[in-house]
Order: structure tokens, then C-alpha cells, then sequence
């Protein structure tokens, strides 16, 4: 039995049960994991056995794409519900992913190999819009997590966490909703700023024309571009995500005070200093060559 057979039989068989409790959303995180905890993925899947079994398939589910995000290196989506209810991926981790997050679905999670540290958050919101939330972020809890271990998912603020690979490879594996009603994933930095990053399909297009513009090292234009934005209508995530494409393309963090002050202007609920604070997080992680992957 190959990963694609093993993983339809633990998604049928969690279906069925599923099925049995009406498709209540509440009830899914206890069955994924009681689903898990049955069948023991990490006994029957090995990651370096996937690239010979696709050798084999002629078909395989649909694969998701998430905006351009790359979470898993790479990312298999191994089984898919009927009516996509929900679906079944093994992601294998060649790096540290330093994400804090939450989650807008459900489920459940298990590590096939090596060991993660599993840290666990609260945020205390203090102020911002719906899209940039200011707030207190403080760490609960921390374990670490190694093969065979599994861990429940809950939509929202439940489970604001981050896994951190410290093995190469790690393997985990994942039974989980696509999007739940009502639930927008969030981003935490460090910091005390919580981002939703959810883009418009013209605000996606105008960042990868900003990226493409960096890559031609055409800066001036690009200053311009970010300054147009910040007077437009466009959500506020999507002009704080476009000073971080700028810094992170250019390096150029001498001028995080101008850009943060752009920013303000524009979303006057935070302060140029909690702008400031972000970008300076983000500046010693990207020198410090540390990995962050988008986690929906």
C-alpha cells in the first residue's frame, strides 16, 4: 500500500465519521486526531518513498496553491474529501520556519520524522485595524515534538503557535479544513504586530509588479509606487506588505524611518514606532538568514 492508498483509507474512514456528527466543524480537531492516532502515519509513510511511487501514478489529488506561498519543501496533498471538506498533505522541512501563526481551519497535525520545538502563544490585541492588529504577544507553552507525536489544530486565537524544524529533514503531516466560516488566519511578529494576510487579486498583481520592479533595481519607481498605494484604497495589510517587499528586496533599512512614516499616514491607528519595531525584528531575522513560510 503506497501513501496515496494509506492516506485515502485514513480520509475515508475519517469522512464516514465526520459524516456521522452532521460535518460539525467543532467536533473535526478531536476526530483528525483520534484519526491519526489509529492509523500511525509515521509506521507507514516514508518521504523518500514518494518520489518512486509517483513514478507509478497517472493521477494524483488536486495539488493547492496558495498565492505563491511555499509551505512545505516540498508541499503533497495526498487525499482530498468528497466535496472538499477537507484533505490530507505531508510536508518535508529542509529549513527552520519561524512563523508564529494562527489558523482559519481545523485539525490535526503529526510529526513522521525528526523533531520540531512546538511553541505555543497569546495575543492580548491592544489596538489597530482588522487587518494589522497591535497587541502583546507572550509565550505559553513550549515542548518538543518528535515522531509519532500529534498535536489538535483549533481555528481563531485557540492555537496561536509555531513549529521550529530543528532536524534536517522533518516530516510532518496534516489532516485539515481549507477555510473555516468566519476565520482569517494571522501572522504574529514578535514584535506585537498581528497581520491577516489575505490579498485582493489586483492587490497581488500591483505587489508582484512592485517585486518585479526591485528586481530591475529600479528603487525610485518603486518609492513611488509604495507612496501611490498608501493613498489608495487598498487594504492595509497590502501597504504594510509592500514596505516589507521593499526592505526585504533592497536591504536599503536606512530608510525604515521614511517608509514607516508613510505607513502611519496612512493607517493612523499605529504608530510609526510599532512600524519601526516590526521592520527592526524582521531586519535581524533576514540577517541572520532565518527562513519564514506563509502557513495557509
Amino acid at each position: 500500500m503506497n501513501s496515496f492508498e494509506f492516506s485515502k483509507m485514513m480520509g475515508d474512514t475519517l469522512n464516514q465519521e465526520w459524516k456521522r456528527e452532521h460535518f460539525d466543524i467543532e467536533k473535526f480537531s478531536v476526530l483528525a486526531h483520534n484519526t491519526i492516532s489509529t492509523f500511525r502515519p509515521e509506521n507507514e509513510i516514508n518521504v523518500f518513498d514518494i518520489p518512486f511511487e509517483l513514478l507509478n501514478e497517472s493521477e494524483i489529488p488536486k495539488q493547492r496553491i496558495n498565492q505563491g506561498s511555499l509551505f512545505g519543501q516540498p508541499p503533497l496533498t495526498l487525499y482530498v474529501a468528497d466535496e472538499k471538506r477537507f484533505f490530507i498533505e505531508v510536508y518535508l522541512w529542509s529549513s527552520v520556519d519561524m512563523t508564529i501563526h494562527d489558523h482559519p481551519f481545523s485539525g490535526a497535525f503529526t510529526v513522521l520524522d525528526g523533531v520540531c520545538r512546538h511553541d505555543v502563544y497569546l495575543f492580548d490585541r491592544t489596538g489597530g485595524t482588522e487587518r494589522l492588529q497591535t497587541g502583546r504577544l507572550t509565550l505559553k507553552d513550549t515542548e518538543l515534538l518528535s515522531k509519532g507525536d500529534c498535536r489538535m489544530i483549533f481555528n481563531g486565537d485557540r492555537l496561536i503557535h509555531r513549529n521550529l524544524h530543528l532536524s534536517r529533514p522533518t516530516v510532518t503531516f496534516i489532516i485539515r479544513t481549507y477555510r473555516d466560516p468566519g476565520f482569517t488566519g494571522m501572522i504574529f511578529e514578535e514584535s506585537g504586530l498581528a497581520v491577516a494576510p489575505d490579498l485582493s487579486a489586483p492587490e497581488m498583481k500591483f505587489l508582484d509588479y512592485l517585486d518585479g520592479v526591485l528586481r530591475l533595481h529600479n528603487y525610485d519607481v518603486a518609492v513611488q509606487m509604495i507612496k501611490a498605494l498608501m493613498i489608495s484604497d487598498f487594504s492595509d495589510y497590502a501597504k504594510y506588505h509592500s514596505v516589507e517587499i521593499y526592505l526585504e528586496k533592497t536591504r536599503r533599512y536606512h530608510e525604515t524611518d521614511l517608509l514607516c512614516d508613510m505607513l502611519s499616514s496612512s493607517i493612523i491607528e499605529i504608530t510609526p514606532d510599532i512600524f519601526r519595531k516590526v521592520f527592526q525584528f524582521q531586519q535581524e531575522r533576514f540577517l541572520n538568514g532565518e527562513d519564514f513560510h506563509l502557513s495557509y
